[in-house]
């Protein structure tokens, strides 16, 4: 909506779309760094696959 103020926070969409509350904004990607990345023992790359390929599947543009 070209009404709502847009602030480039250097983040994905999905969590960016939440910057008019930045507490908020920055549980959300604490929340998803903990959750997606670094508990395994994928490499990075590896785990970035893997979540590109799901949300290709899936037809997720995030």
């Amino acid at each position: 909506m070209t009404w709502i103020r847009q602030e480039d926070v250097g983040m994905p969409g999905i969590i960016s779309s939440m910057s008019i509350n930045p507490k908020m904004m920055e549980a959300v990607r604490n929340l998803n760094q903990a959750v997606s990345f670094g508990a395994s023992e994928l490499t990075r790359v590896q785990e970035e696959s893997i979540a590109v390929a799901v949300s290709v599947m899936n037809r997720c543009r995030y």
